[in-house]
């Protein structure tokens, strides 16, 4: 009888133990509150939603149509205004469209075919001109791409407008050097040049 008092105890100390432990460990598989709050800090923030920024001019003199030019963009990256004076780059134009990110800018302006040009002139002027010469399509735009001193310079064909094309010039901000080199196969660039639209009211 001894040797059972001694064993029983002994026996049932092992299984509370056992208990108290099965008690203090998750369930195999299952999610552990340090672990949710870990999975939480992880996870990429959602994008806030793109912003429009919009843009007008008058194009043609003997049978003028306005142009109304639309680009869409992250607001945490850049931020737009239409201004009329302190452009980013030398413009004879009354109004530019520009957008000011941390690593480069973008200035957006309507530009005039010479007398008697078209997009097809302008295209070959400016591969004989300008280094980096290239022809680009971003969506449903297609245009032309070259390098303007140390800034990308892209001109859009405007559907429908015989008489002007759109200019939009890349100029670098803090980017580094060899970032910028980069940028026309940047996919956010990219996307951005393919968000523009154009519709024409005469």
């Amino acid at each position: 009888m001894k040797q059972w008092k001694i064993i029983l105890p002994l026996g049932l100390a092992a299984a509370g133990a056992a208990a108290l432990l099965l008690m203090k460990k998750p369930a195999e598989g299952g999610d552990q509150p340090a672990v949710k709050k870990a999975a939480k800090e992880t996870q990429p923030a959602a994008p806030k939603k793109l912003q429009q920024g919009t843009y007008s001019f008058i194009s043609g003199f003997k049978d003028p149509v306005t142009v109304d030019m639309s680009i869409s963009f992250d607001p945490e990256k850049f931020s737009y205004a239409v201004i009329s004076e302190e452009f980013l780059n030398p413009s004879s134009d009354s109004h530019v469209a520009v957008l000011w990110g941390e690593d480069y800018h973008m200035q957006l302006e309507y530009a005039a075919y010479y007398r008697g040009d078209d997009f097809e002139t302008l295209k070959k002027h400016a591969a004989e001109k300008f280094k980096g010469f290239a022809e680009v399509r971003c969506g449903d735009n297609e245009g032309i791409r070259y390098l303007d001193g140390d800034s990308y310079s892209y001109c859009l064909r405007i559907p429908g407008d015989e008489h002007s094309y759109l200019l939009v010039t890349a100029i670098r901000a803090a980017a580094d050097p060899e970032d910028f080199a980069a940028l026309p196969e940047d996919p956010a660039f990219r996307a951005m040049l393919a968000s523009i639209r154009f519709a024409l009211k005469r």
